[in-house]
């Protein structure tokens, strides 16, 4: 029997992309019989359409990835755990921990929703019987571990907590760590000093910081950090923490925004940037074209190409990847094309393309304190690009509200180029081109 709120339900979940993929074809099938699948490939839009639907009582079963285990209130009496394993790439297949298969089973029996909840694993054996009993039922969860010694998260809350004066001495600044869950689990202090004390050098070399010195030069050695030291964070210093890059990530912009370079250098310098790690893996059949690709741009990149035999290579070229995919993107290939050509879903895509335009906004600030005026004019039209999808020529037409990536391209095909063009046109001619709503709004706007 036909559901008409599924089939609207179905509509929009295709219509989300402007030429829908083939994956996005698949989830409309799936959600016009009642059901549908989740995971990270799909796009935030499509997701929350399923929930919903699902919350409705519209969608009956939900197939997912590890997306919804945690944090989602969903009202499902009944989870099923068919896979109890796992690939890690440090040690190959092995059992998920205890602690993700408990908050997979939790999605069962919400209070909001239910009195009571079944959560089922299936196993593949009597071994894995007997590892889920006594592990996953009658076993404890792992426990948890503070992140704060890893070094990224580290030196981002140390220059956060100097640029925002919360701490403004060496002494205070450890007082400070003393007091946190890290200090707490670990007991012995002396391993998180030692990382604090590199941290605090390193930030200075980089010109975040500034430590009081009692010599003619302002750095200060690992042995005089010993003695209580104020911390005052520069300008720049400062700016960084705002736009909560890792400073290491700064201090390789500035000084790789010194090289002047093209669109694709600049896609490349952010796709080697920690935030956007890892890079998208490299397949077989992709090495040919991507080291064609690295020939032709290798001009333009602002750092040197590593020799094939070094141990680096395979990252760098995973980095060619990445920007190849930004580079199909900004020259108008669909989400579709990018799936088939690079195996990127569009849910990877778009999540990728935000950090982008934080990336290059964060490059826009670190350019205009360092007066890079031409870097900066290059930084603003490549984000524009990012944000609309679209070649350079069509940059006039996107700044109008209701104008995409596919409008601005019939505008420009039909020799409407620019403000100036739509200014000439007759409305009713316009409206054969765009459609009645969207013409009158261009007018209205002009």
């Amino acid at each position: 029997v036909k559901n008409p709120e599924l089939d609207d339900l179905s509509k929009k979940i295709e219509e989300i992309l402007e030429k829908p993929t083939e994956q996005c074809l698949k989830l409309a099938n799936c959600v016009k019989m009642g059901s549908a699948f989740h995971h990270a490939g799909l796009t935030n839009q499509q997701r929350k359409l399923v929930e919903d639907g699902f919350k409705k009582g519209l969608i009956k079963f939900i197939s997912a990835t590890p997306t919804l285990a945690a944090g989602l209130n969903l009202p499902a009496y009944r989870v099923i755990i068919r896979d109890l394993k796992r690939f890690f790439s440090y040690k190959g297949m092995d059992y998920l921990p205890n602690l993700e298969i408990e908050q997979m089973c939790g999605r069962a029996g919400r209070p909001k929703y239910d009195t009571k909840g079944e959560a089922i694993l299936v196993t593949k054996n009597s071994g894995e019987y007997e590892y889920a009993k006594y592990n996953y039922i009658f076993g404890e969860t792992e426990n948890i571990y503070s992140k704060l010694g890893v070094e990224p998260v580290l030196r981002t809350h140390i220059l956060a907590l100097i640029a925002s004066n919360v701490v403004n001495s060496r002494t205070k600044l450890l007082d400070f760590f003393k007091n946190t869950f890290y200090a707490f689990q670990y007991k012995d202090f002396d391993q998180l000093e030692l990382k604090i004390e590199s941290t605090l050098q390193m930030l200075q070399k980089f010109g975040f910081i500034e430590i009081e010195s009692g010599k003619s030069t302002d750095f200060v050695t690992a042995s005089e950090l010993s003695e209580d030291r104020k911390l005052i964070a520069t300008p720049i210093g400062k700016r960084v923490s705002q736009l909560y890059i890792d400073p290491i990530t700064a201090d390789y912009l500035i000084k790789a925004l010194e090289k002047e370079t093209n669109t694709f250098g600049v896609l490349h310098m952010l796709a080697r940037c920690m935030e956007l790690r890892p890079p998208i893996s490299v397949k077989k059949k992709d090495i040919e074209l991507l080291e064609d690709l690295l020939t032709r741009e290798k001009e333009n990149l602002v750092e040197g190409v590593p020799d094939s035999s070094d141990f680096e290579y395979d990252d760098f070229l995973a980095s060619i990847k990445t920007s190849s995919v930004f580079l199909s993107w900004i020259e108008e290939k669909g989400e579709d094309i990018i799936l088939q050509t690079f195996g990127v879903t569009p849910g990877e895509l778009r999540a990728r393309l935000e950090i982008l335009d934080w990336l290059l906004y964060s490059s826009q600030e670190i350019a205009l304190l360092l007066n890079k005026m031409d870097r900066l004019k290059v930084l603003k039209k490549v984000r524009v690009r990012v944000s609309y999808g679209v070649r350079e020529e069509l940059l006039p037409l996107v700044r109008l509200k209701g104008i995409g990536r596919v409008k601005a391209r019939n505008l420009f095909n039909s020799g409407l180029k620019d403000v100036g063009d739509l200014k000439k046109i007759p409305l009713e001619s316009l409206t054969k081109i765009v459609g009645q709503k969207t013409a009158e709004k261009i007018k209205e706007q002009l």
